[in-house]
């Protein structure tokens, strides 16, 4: 019965979701986190296996997301002055869906981020462009050059979608959010840390947003209250973003050199704590409750580190 008891509480843990990636289960969560890996063009890291795979190969731009669902990325192409193109594509082969043309009114179009339902384009605001919202078929909906007299947007202020339609910015060192109509705009909440750029995650579910702030990964509600600190480490954390089902906070952690022996180097590393609120140490052997996901196949580290980030990173 003893022998029996350990057996199912066994498989019980594994069919919980992700744990410590000690043994090297490859079983990190929901969905894949998309990596643009400097020029090397924009990679799929299964969540559930392990295995890395080139979606869109040897692409040197930078203006990208993945869809929420995971179905289908987009990828900026500035062809001339004047001249932006945004490419649809699917996520599975990397195949093109359609090109939408947009002609802005800067040398460029701004960064693009799919909304939640896959159906609208926002672009980051560029030196004469503001917040400009595309449909699918690259018609504009909206240019959003500020909120009444208060608000100017600043070239490449940086934007965040959240699932209800609404839109995360900042204005005056504190975090805003648009009404779904994009018609309003009210404070979410003062973010007292001077190296904060405006980027901000918000949670599948809507009630969470995580941002990078002070080296460190910092939580609160989605009307700002309970803003408080989650991760800690002698180095420092960046660029948080919510697992699908909204358990779990990837981020880039740990910035050493990309394998040992590279001491040049100052990579960062995918690292994926619980979105539980509770404070994580990111260093590996500090808190065995931290993942650091590592490619089936690939070398692992020495010293514990999960796959290296050079670049930007989704998980959807």
């Amino acid at each position: 019965m003893v022998l029996l008891l350990v057996a199912t509480l066994g498989s019980c843990k594994k069919g919980n979701g992700p744990g410590p990636d000690n043994g090297h289960n490859y079983n990190y969560g929901p969905g894949a986190v998309y990596i643009k890996q400097g020029t090397e063009g924009i990679s799929r890291f299964d969540m559930s296996t392990g295995v890395l795979s080139g979606v869109v190969p040897n692409w040197q731009g930078y203006g990208w997301d993945i869809s929420w669902d995971g179905a289908r990325g987009v990828k900026q192409i500035n062809r001339a002055s004047y001249d932006t193109r945004y490419i649809i594509f699917n996520t599975s082969d990397g195949s093109t869906v359609k090109e939408i043309f947009y002609e802005p009114n800067d040398n460029n179009g701004g960064l693009p981020c799919i909304s939640p339902d896959g159906a609208r384009l926002a672009l980051a605001p560029t030196l004469r462009d503001g917040l400009v919202i595309l449909d699918m078929s690259g018609n504009v909906l909206r240019n959003i050059t500020g909120y009444g007299n208060t608000h100017e947007f600043e070239y490449l202020d940086p934007i965040s979608w959240e699932p209800g339609g609404t839109i995360l910015f900042k204005k005056d060192g504190g975090l805003w959010r648009t009404s779904p109509d994009l018609n309003r705009a009210g404070k979410v909440r003062d973010i007292p840390f001077a190296d904060w750029k405006g980027h901000a995650s918000a949670s599948p579910d809507g009630k969470k947003i995580a941002l990078s702030l002070g080296g460190h990964i910092w939580m609160m509600n989605a009307d700002g209250s309970d803003f408080h600190q989650v991760t800690e480490s002698t180095f420092s954390e960046l660029a948080p973003c919510f697992s699908p089902d909204g358990r779990y906070i990837a981020m880039k952690a740990n910035p050493r050199a990309p394998m040992d022996g590279d001491v040049g180097g100052n990579a960062y590393h995918l690292c994926i704590i619980p979105a539980d609120g509770h404070v994580y140490k990111t260093y590996p052997g500090e808190d065995n409750r931290v993942i650091h996901p590592v490619v089936k196949g690939a070398p692992g580290d020495t010293r514990g580190l999960g796959k290296t980030i050079v670049g930007d990173f989704v998980w959807r």
